[in-house]
């Protein structure tokens, strides 16, 4: 199943933040925080095709279904964890490990939840 998919990629974005910070590797640290967005995504779509049966093809695409199917509470934080991991530290380079720690907490947190609803909808 994809959730297990996006438990793994989150896993490996893990290992990554914790080497980037010991070693102070940008380089990793950034690819890691990707990572981690990646999970995300991966968790996400596999929500959206358990409740629409679509699997969404952009970020814009996922935001709108997540309002249409009324989860604004998911579709406003996939927006800040996108913002922070995507945008921040992937392609601006910002350096805050705190935040990232807790982005990846919370995708964590959201992949359980969303995992569960799927499987009661079954």
């Amino acid at each position: 199943m994809c959730f297990e998919l996006a438990k793994e990629v989150l896993r490996y974005a893990k290992e990554e933040f914790e080497k980037a910070v010991k070693l102070n590797d940008i380089f990793l640290y950034r690819n890691a925080a990707d990572k981690a967005f990646l999970a995300l995504v991966i968790a996400v779509n596999a929500y959206i095709r358990a409740v629409e049966g679509i699997e969404p093809s952009s970020h814009g695409e996922r935001r709108r279904i997540l309002r249409k199917i009324g989860r604004e509470d998911l579709r406003a934080l996939y927006s800040d964890l996108m913002k922070t991991l995507h945008e921040e530290v992937f392609y601006e380079g910002v350096y805050q490990p705190d935040e990232v720690e807790y982005a990846m907490r919370k995708i964590e947190e959201v992949m359980v939840k969303l995992e569960e609803e799927v499987k009661r909808m079954r």
